[in-house]
């Protein structure tokens, strides 16, 4: 079970522009912005992180991510390009040379496509759709032959938090049901890409899961997840420990700018 606030980290890739890459640097941060997220996996004994850099107007442009083992080690770079608008319209990694990148495509400022380019040539589309609040409510996922593979569905709570996703592969071969609950403290991802359509693309509510329940068709039962939680004073997460069906998971250590 990949931890859940890993989910996010890993999703958003990017690529930034040549204008901005001179002055990239931690430093940029704005006081009080995530630049660093720690894993530890203890049963599996892994060490993972992702580091965040900021261009001279506060704004995320790349991330250095790793992967640390007994055995091996593992190196990845992410960044970001903002539109005139100011907004991502695409993102890439690079690892071990091999490049995969997305581009999102906009309407009335939200974003309604992606295409995620694979290393391998490979094309995949996703479609995006929205209530008459702009909150995203179906994803379309298709694959390089442009066939409908998957949809995802997706609720909201009172407070504007994703409360349940559903995930159906065609044909029901696969099925993955999230229902969440969360803290009242602030979501630093969120605030990290704050004003982006992007988080809406790779579900970053306003607050922290505390918990959630997951329901598949793979005949492993019901799984339980739960997030207990540290804070600074201004309400962000300091540390995390996720416990999966009562065992430690995931923990997760948060580093702000000054």
């Amino acid at each position: 079970m990949k931890n859940l606030l890993l989910i996010a980290s890993l999703i958003l890739l990017g690529s930034c522009s040549s204008d901005d890459s001179d002055s990239e640097s931690q430093n940029n941060a704005p006081s009080g912005t995530l630049i660093k997220i720690e894993f530890y996996y203890p049963q599996t004994d892994i060490l993972s992180s992702n580091t965040y850099f900021f261009n001279k107007d506060g704004k995320v442009v790349s991330t250095r991510g790793n992967s640390v083992t007994s055995t091996e080690y593992a190196e990845y770079t992410t960044t970001f390009s903002y539109n005139s608008n100011g907004q991502i319209w695409k993102s890439s990694t690079t690892y071990e040379g091999s490049i995969d990148y997305t581009e999102f495509t906009f309407n009335n400022g939200l974003i309604i496509e992606s295409l995620r380019h694979r290393n391998n040539g490979d094309v995949l589309r996703t479609l995006y759709n929205y209530n008459d609040d702009n909150q995203l409510i179906n994803k379309q996922h298709f694959n390089a032959n442009n066939e409908e593979t998957a949809t995802t569905n997706i609720t909201f709570n009172s407070n504007g938090n994703i409360e349940n996703t559903y995930y159906e592969r065609t044909f029901g071969t696969e099925i993955r049901d999230y229902t969440y609950e969360y803290d009242t403290y602030n979501n630093p991802q969120k605030k990290l890409f704050e004003n982006q359509e992007l988080n809406s693309v790779v579900g970053n509510s306003f607050n922290n899961i505390t918990s959630a329940i997951l329901l598949s068709n793979s005949g492993s039962g019901n799984t339980e997840i739960i997030i207990e939680y540290t804070y600074n004073e201004s309400g962000y997460p300091l540390t995390s420990n996720e416990y999966v069906d009562g065992d430690l998971e995931t923990q997760v250590t948060y580093t702000y700018m000054e």
